[in-house]
């Protein structure tokens, strides 16, 4: 099955699990009519569209991460699994286990489907694909209960576990990870709990390695394609255990 009609069918399974949203349309302000202003009333309102612009600067689909994270830091988390139970980072089925890691939501119209594709893809081509457990954090709290969160998932592989939590708690996560997510809702930017109808989420999209100790060991680019992912991964995962020898 090609990717493109994976996402499509992922999109279409997302719809078919959770009640509707209509995402908010971001059209065009219309052209304002053309007057003749004084030099320094129209520097003086580009001025203040400028300072109103930059303090809402994000963009509609993707965010620049806050920091890279730090190789060989540790890294942990503390959430809401498959079946609503808590869990971290020293459970099953993640303890012993390289962890790979991606924040995302559900809704996502290209990102996250490409990213957890790509996962179910690797599995398949990593020579030892039982020693990673891949890992999807929603950044959607609102939406991506853990059912269905799971069910999404599980579309793109049944290795693939969903973990979702209270805001705070996502936030928290995001930040360690020096992860960045929002939402906007028609062209700006809008913040929990007060989440109108229709909003929209940004995130970054990087992808996280972690070694059984949780020491921070790769950290790769969306898109790289199931085959470079997986070979950055064996030998992200040779050099780790060469290191510890």
């Amino acid at each position: 099955m090609t990717y493109p009609l994976r996402s499509l069918l992922a999109a279409t399974l997302f719809t078919a699990l959770t009640t509707p949203v209509t995402l908010a349309e971001q059209a065009a302000p219309a052209a304002a009519p053309e007057t003749t202003t004084p030099a320094a009333t129209s520097e003086t309102t580009a001025s203040a569209a400028t300072t109103e612009m930059a303090a809402d600067a994000v963009p509609t689909g993707t965010a620049v991460p806050t920091a890279p994270p730090v190789i060989g830091d540790t890294y942990h988390f503390a959430l809401t699994g498959p079946e609503d139970k808590p869990v971290t980072d020293a459970d099953a089925p993640f303890a012993d286990k390289y962890l790979l890691l991606a924040f995302g939501f559900t809704s996502c119209p290209d990102v996250c489907p490409t990213t957890l594709y790509e996962f179910g893809e690797m599995l398949k081509k990593v020579k030892e694909p039982d020693v990673i457990q891949p890992v999807f954090i929603s950044i959607d709290p609102l939406r991506d209960n853990s059912k269905v969160l799971n069910q999404y998932t599980n579309y793109f592989s049944p290795r693939i576990i969903g973990l979702t939590g209270d805001m705070p708690t996502i936030e928290a996560t995001a930040k360690r990870f020096n992860a960045t997510f929002g939402y906007r809702h028609k062209g700006k930017k809008v913040t929990p709990p007060d989440l109108p109808q229709g909003y929209t989420v940004y995130h970054s999209t990087m992808i996280y390695l972690l070694s059984p100790k949780r020491e921070m060991i790769d950290v790769f680019d969306y898109q790289s394609g199931a085959d470079k992912l997986a070979r950055d991964i064996e030998k992200a995962i040779a050099k780790d255990r060469g290191d510890k020898a």
